[in-house]
């Protein structure tokens, strides 16, 4: 035994698994493998996850066991002004890192009167995205002359600067712990910094699948790293064998139901497509099933709504109830920002609560906005999967308060149970309107 690394406990209370030395050695000599482009001799990266997390310990090993520098941040906060200190050659971060890049990014533009040249180059960046993973598979593939052209002008205009930003050595980013939109992962792709989307739990002592350097497939989490098996059952869950799968819980009582023929219950629904990629459902207990039967995988409507960059989480609603609800998390940061931008000085009840509870934000501008984004993340799903009634929240999210991961992972049964007069509110008012 090597270590006991506790679970982040998402949605159940957190356990104790028991990693090996042979687990962190098979990452390390597998991963380092598969991603000899990635973690080299002379590269480098920075670590700003607390080093009691699974990843940051494993990452750390596979790194040094490769002959990369590390440097060690304690405040995310931190690490944006530093990236041109210590210029990585490839960065491990969450998808909503990314989204905030991308709305700055946004917003300076703005702010320059650039507004619409900005909404030109990231539309660009997808569509070159969208053929640099088509050269990928056939290198004959070719992008349009007219496109070739736009991508050099926006080349110079934005994305050189935002490569700047980051350091000017970045050859990856390597994104995990929540969901990355496909058209995010193919903005940045056409920027230069193309994004390896991975997959991985404390149990399997973090990477289990991932996509290659060679190989990204936006909207997958890849291919199980070498070493590594992984199957889907008969009820669409993921189950994984391998070097990295740890020896069990440390209490025997947790162990009951997590293996089956050698192979690990994680939890996560998924699909498995022709080329053995793996590509997310959400988990298993996060299901919903409404009064009229109806089963509903609620990370799918998060996600869209996630992509809003003034949306920190997004939380679907409705067990046992008659339709689906939502309660969407803002995040401060981006909203005043927003307001700033938008001429809003009267934001009313922007004001993070100091007691752990959640507030409803009434603002009309806000309910709006983020209406559009709930509005077109109901038209990518069947009648029966959308949202009919949502409510703005705001929240300590931070790790002090119990609420998310260091991984920024939203504790949910912690949050749904603070906001649970908030969910009875949401039913309540919609029944007296009806």
């Amino acid at each position: 035994m090597a270590t006991i690394v506790y679970t982040s406990g998402t949605t159940a209370a957190p356990k104790g698994a028991l990693i090996t030395h042979g687990n962190f050695v098979g990452q390390v000599l597998n991963v380092g493998a598969a991603y000899t482009g990635v973690v080299r001799e002379g590269g480098n990266t920075v670590i700003f996850l607390p080093m009691a997390h699974v990843l940051a310990r494993g990452l750390q090993l596979i790194c040094l066991a490769n002959g990369m520098r590390i440097a060690h941040l304690s405040d995310p906060r931190d690490v944006v002004p530093a990236l041109g200190v210590l210029k990585p050659t490839f960065l491990v971060v969450v998808p909503r890192v990314l989204q905030k890049i991308q709305a700055s990014a946004a917003a300076a533009a703005a702010r320059k009167h650039l507004g619409r040249v900005w909404v030109a180059a990231q539309q660009t960046a997808v569509e070159w995205g969208r053929f640099a993973e088509a050269h990928d598979a056939d290198p004959s593939v070719r992008a349009p002359l007219g496109l070739r052209a736009r991508h050099a002008v926006f080349d110079r205009l934005f994305y050189a600067r935002l490569r700047a930003l980051v350091g000017g050595r970045l050859d990856y980013l390597l994104s995990g712990a929540a969901a990355l939109d496909a058209e995010l992962s193919l903005f940045f792709r056409g920027l230069g910094l193309p994004v390896i989307e991975g997959y991985g739990l404390t149990e399997t002592t973090a990477p289990l699948t991932g996509n290659m350097p060679d190989a990204i497939s936006a909207g997958t989490v890849g291919v199980p790293m070498p070493g590594t098996s992984v199957r889907i059952s008969d009820r669409g869950e993921v189950l994984a064998r391998g070097v990295g799968v740890f020896a069990g819980y440390r209490r025997p009582a947790d162990n009951q139901d997590a293996f089956t023929d050698g192979y690990f219950h994680t939890g996560d629904l998924g699909e498995l497509d022709e080329l053995g990629r793996l590509t997310l459902k959400g988990r298993i207990k996060d299901v919903i099933v409404t009064v009229g039967g109806k089963t509903i995988t609620p990370a799918i409507w998060e996600g869209y709504v996630e992509g809003d960059p003034l949306v920190a989480h997004a939380v679907m609603v409705g067990e046992g109830k008659p339709y689906l609800g939502g309660l969407v998390l803002l995040d401060p940061e981006s909203v005043t920002a927003w307001a700033e931008r938008e001429g809003i000085n009267d934001l009313a009840g922007l004001r993070i609560p100091d007691d752990g509870c959640a507030v409803q934000i009434e603002d009309a501008r806000l309910l709006s906005t983020i209406g559009k984004a709930v509005s077109a993340a109901n038209a990518k799903l069947a009648r029966s999967e959308q949202v009919r009634t949502f409510v703005l929240l705001l929240a300590d999210l931070s790790e002090a308060n119990g609420m998310v991961t260091p991984t920024m992972k939203l504790k949910r049964t912690a949050f749904t149970e603070r906001a649970r007069h908030i969910v009875e509110n949401l039913y309540a008012e919609s029944r007296s309107q009806a």
